[in-house]
């Protein structure tokens, strides 16, 4: 799920670097909101994920606290996305599929990585820690379809407004800059 969900990361990151600047009508404020809560959910478990591409493999402890701080990381950030995107609810009428596809797949994401967490926990920090990780994480994975987060970048680009958002969005730009220092790693 871990090398699935940075490629769909990765993919949402390059949509980004592509954001145009004219608006159909201004954003509002809530859809602005909205923008921040999607591309906020999917920043802290790039940055956790690329924390943990920086340890050193034979450093079985660190490898392992990395991973952790993977799982609670995106555990938290999208559980509080999903939280936020149901209180301002979709940014328009319009987009009610694509709200309601991103919101379960939050929910579905946190549920996965907060289930994995005392799974791997219980691992022996040693040469088989990933792979018991990842196979802990992937028993624990109930996203249905993972590809609604790339689906929602694509609606979104789309739209003039929103692509100019996801442009403007500390989030979303945040997520291209990590995404550019994945490419270069």
């Amino acid at each position: 799920m871990r090398t699935r969900l940075l490629a769909v990361l990765m993919t949402g990151s390059l949509v980004l670097t592509a954001c145009g600047s004219e608006a159909d009508k201004p954003i509002t404020d809530a859809q602005r909101q909205w923008v921040d809560a999607f591309c906020g959910g999917v920043l802290p478990g790039l940055e956790a994920g690329l924390e943990l591409r920086k340890q050193d493999p034979a450093d079985f402890a660190a490898v392992k606290t990395a991973y952790l701080g993977l799982l609670t990381s995106n555990a938290t950030a999208f559980a509080g996305a999903e939280k936020k995107l149901k209180e301002l609810g979709p940014p328009e009428d319009d987009l009610e599929k694509v709200h309601e596809q991103l919101v379960k797949f939050v929910a579905e994401s946190a549920k996965s990585y907060g289930d994995a967490q005392a799974p791997v926990q219980a691992l022996e920090a040693n040469a088989q820690f990933l792979e018991g990780a990842e196979k802990a994480l992937a028993d624990t994975n109930v996203v249905t379809t993972p590809e609604d987060l790339r689906a929602t970048f694509q609606e979104l680009q789309k739209r003039p407004k929103y692509s100019d958002a996801l442009g403007r969005s500390q989030p979303c730009s945040e997520i291209r800059s990590k995404g550019q220092e994945v490419g270069q790693q």
